[in-house]
């Protein structure tokens, strides 16, 4: 297959949401990308197809930039593009939550587990996990015995 998707995402400080989005949809469109970019202050957020060329460019830019070190790409073979144009839109928050106090998700966080950790406390009675992914994430799959809250999008869980 001559095509991918890339999904991502990263928490980091962009100074000028703005301009970062008009620059960075040209970059796209350059590599003839196609899909949905959200960009803020508190980092960027997508979800892109193209030839495994145009990806591999597109990784390798982002990965070269500070603000985006560390970046980790979800990467997945495709037939052709998976979308139809190319967008890339400044936000107020790259996963939209609403919030009425903003929380910086490089400062507030939970305890970060290993995949090893993670395993462990699975098997733990005490360990509740909560899937706040929608219905339809759910019925493709989810860990044995999740709970499954009564919501349907992710900002409806805060």
């Amino acid at each position: 297959m001559d095509y991918r998707v890339l999904l991502y995402y990263k928490y980091t400080t962009i100074e000028d949401p703005e301009t970062f989005a008009t620059e960075h949809l040209d970059f796209c469109k350059d590599l003839e990308l196609k899909g949905r970019i959200l960009v803020s202050g508190e980092g960027i957020n997508g979800t892109v197809s193209g030839t495994v060329a145009a990806t591999d460019k597109y990784m390798e830019t982002l990965k070269a930039d500070p603000r985006f070190e560390g970046i980790t790409f979800k990467v997945d073979e495709a037939e052709g593009h998976a979308f139809k144009k190319m967008h890339v839109r400044p936000r107020n928050e790259i996963v939209a939550l609403d919030l009425e106090d903003d929380v910086n998700p490089n400062e507030l966080t939970g305890k970060y587990l290993s995949p090893k950790e993670f395993k462990q406390a699975l098997l733990d009675d005490d360990t509740i996990v909560i899937d706040a992914r929608n219905d339809y994430e759910f019925d493709l799959g989810h860990f044995r015995g999740a709970v499954r809250p009564n919501i349907t999008r992710f900002r409806d869980f805060t």
